[in-house]
């Protein structure tokens, strides 16, 4: 046995004994080990280098045992001590939990820092349920204080999606793909703050191929690489949980194909409240005319989904130079049905779009067109045209400071005085 074979023989069958399928509750588990001040994260300018870590991790955890021993990947497997377990079940906050679907308006988190500012909710204990894969797409303020990503990767936008049939998204109306090898993904959730840890971390993913073998490499905190074969009989969620909650988590494609839905991390200390923000800059409503409900509602971590979902679009539409009435509210019908099926006990919003000098007519058909959908589909609608003032409102905002100069988006201020006027025209509120 040569000592690099060793090495990766050595790593492979310790994390075997570490991981396993939990077939009660369609999660296999993984139990790695980091340290307990990780670093700062630095991308990788290459593949290259996080080949090198890995490798450089994983044999430092094997380097205790003898490479000469012809019976040394029998004495692995009987020193290391493991058990089969079913992880704790974990209750959400009693809080609200709010899901937000949008464009570029809701994309930033100017607007959101200032919804929980207005509801009087703490930024340190409001967490998400669930993360999109949309790292690295401008324009999204991701809850997490670093991302880095490697170029092979493929994201899949629902909202883009040229079929009209139901498919499996997840709600995070987004999916990150890959099959080359040496693809990865580094994510540091100190965010808002530097103390922030997580218990543990469930990667969504599924495989387009199901019966080809899916090798992942998994490291938390600067601990030693964990090598994970995906097989055909293994559930689609991967829970990596270590012995102390930790900050970051780098994944490394080792071979396969992957698709990843999402992040869904639980958070050491309290959570008050629940703000998951799936908006994408460009994003229009007719997103949600994909989705296949009954999956989604049984891939979403929180069992009892949310007690608001708010749907925020119209800004995209109204900039079509094709724009139709008609269509667009066939897609939007569709889309609130779908949304309505995924979370029936939610209180449904839905938020037109904010005036702009650009498209202000159609701004207003639009808003127009959401009152008549919402209202016989049971839901709320804002009209955030005018809120503001009405047609021709982005020139006064402008005035005031409000209106950034392409007369489209808001200036911080705007966006705190659009949440604030919001808040207190919408309650939302636990159930």
């Amino acid at each position: 046995m040569t000592p690099v074979f060793f090495r990766f023989t050595a790593a492979l069958i310790t994390t075997y004994c570490s991981f396993m399928s939990l077939a009660e509750s369609d999660i296999s588990l993984l139990r790695v080990n980091g340290q307990r001040d990780p670093a700062e994260l630095h991308c990788p300018t290459a593949k290259s280098q996080v080949r090198a870590q890995a490798s450089q991790s994983r044999s430092g955890n094997a380097a205790t045992v003898s490479a000469t021993s012809p019976d040394t990947a029998a004495e692995l497997m009987t020193a290391i001590k493991f058990e089969i377990i079913k992880p704790p079940v974990h209750k959400h906050t009693p809080g609200p939990k709010i899901g937000l679907w949008g464009d570029s308006h809701t994309a930033s988190g100017t607007f959101t820092d200032s919804l929980l500012e207005a509801l009087h909710l703490p930024h340190a204990q409001t967490h998400p349920s669930f993360i999109a894969p949309t790292f690295g797409l401008k324009g999204i303020r991701q809850p997490l204080r670093r991302t880095c990503l490697s170029d092979d990767w493929h994201l899949s936008l629902a909202y883009r999606n040229p079929t009209e049939g139901p498919q499996a998204f997840a709600k995070s109306l987004a999916h990150l793909g890959t099959e080359d090898a040496g693809a990865f993904i580094w994510l540091d959730f100190r965010y808002p703050d530097a103390q922030t840890r997580l218990k543990w971390a469930d990667i969504h993913f599924a495989k387009d191929k199901v019966e080809r073998s899916l090798v992942l490499g998994i490291t938390v905190d600067d601990g030693a690489e964990a090598i994970v074969n995906l097989g055909p009989s293994s559930s689609q969620r991967l829970r990596v949980q270590a012995e102390h909650a930790f900050a970051t988590l780098r994944l490394r494609v080792i071979a396969g194909q992957i698709r990843i839905d999402g992040i869904a991390p639980v958070y050491d200390g309290k959570t008050q409240a629940i703000l998951d923000v799936f908006s994408i800059p460009g994003a229009t409503a007719k997103g949600w005319r994909v989705v296949d409900s009954d999956h989604l509602r049984r891939e979403d971590p929180l069992n009892a989904g949310y007690d608001v979902v708010i749907l925020q679009s119209g800004t995209n539409e109204s900039l079509d130079p094709d724009f139709k009435v008609g269509l667009y509210e066939a897609q939007l019908n569709t889309s609130l049905t779908r949304l309505k099926n995924a979370y029936p006990k939610a209180r449904c919003i839905v938020i037109g779009p904010p005036d702009a000098q650009r498209s202000s007519n159609t701004l207003r058909l639009i808003n127009d067109s959401q009152y008549r959908l919402a209202s016989a589909k049971g839901c709320t609608h804002w009209h955030w045209q005018k809120a503001m003032g009405g047609q021709g409102a982005a020139q006064r905002w402008l005035a005031k400071g409000w209106m950034q100069a392409d007369l489209l988006h808001q200036t911080p201020d705007g966006y705190a005085q659009s949440a604030r006027s919001f808040v207190s025209m919408v309650p939302i509120k636990a159930r």
